[in-house]
């Protein structure tokens, strides 16, 4: 028998119905398909990235807020520099992802309304798609947001500002105004005008 041109049914028809030709796709329409697949994915995951680093600047100006109330007790207590800890900072954040010990390591226990995946995506990029490996390691968390935090801290003038090499800590200074330098500043600030 002659070919006809036509594919032959991968299966015999039922009786009583007729056979529908489908088209079958071209191998490069499914490239093409798994591309469109992969952009939509990557702007699905670009959204949930998005969601993170929203809810993460709300919870690093609320650890600002708690350095800077902070640094106010300090003052208070006539003192001209202080060191706190961004760590010591989170546990009074409400809506701060929680950590739990498991064995000798801390492990985010619970992401409130958020999601892990979401975490990565913002910090890890979002080629990638997020497999959970286990639960995230709560330093791993806490260093992610670490250099953005002290940079907000940093912007609010202190005179010297920095992350306290290997710990979470955060040191600034600042200069209590004497009498004499606070008129020296002002001849200086009266002579610029």
């Amino acid at each position: 028998q002659e070919p006809s041109g036509e594919r032959p049914a991968p299966f015999p028809p039922r009786p009583g119905r007729p056979l529908a030709l489908v088209a079958m796709p071209s191998f490069a329409e499914e490239l093409t398909q798994i591309v469109r697949k992969a952009r939509k994915d990557e702007s699905e995951r670009k959204r949930f990235a998005q969601k993170w680093h929203d809810h993460e600047t709300k919870l690093l100006d609320a650890a600002v807020e708690a350095f800077k109330y902070r640094c106010v007790r300090a003052a208070e207590e006539e003192k001209s520099e202080t060191a706190i800890s961004f760590e010591v900072l989170t546990r009074e954040i409400a809506g701060y992802p929680t950590r739990m010990m498991a064995g000798a390591t801390h492990v985010v226990d619970s992401w409130g309304d958020y999601e892990p995946a979401w975490w990565f995506y913002s910090h890890r990029g979002t080629a990638v798609e997020w497999t959970p490996r286990g639960p995230v390691m709560f330093a791993e968390l806490l260093e992610s947001m670490m250099a953005r935090f002290v940079e907000k801290v940093h912007g609010l003038g202190f005179q010297k500002c920095a992350r306290i090499p290997g710990t979470w800590k955060v040191s600034a200074s600042w200069q209590p105004m004497t009498g004499e330098s606070a008129a020296k500043r002002a001849r200086i600030q009266a002579a610029g005008d």
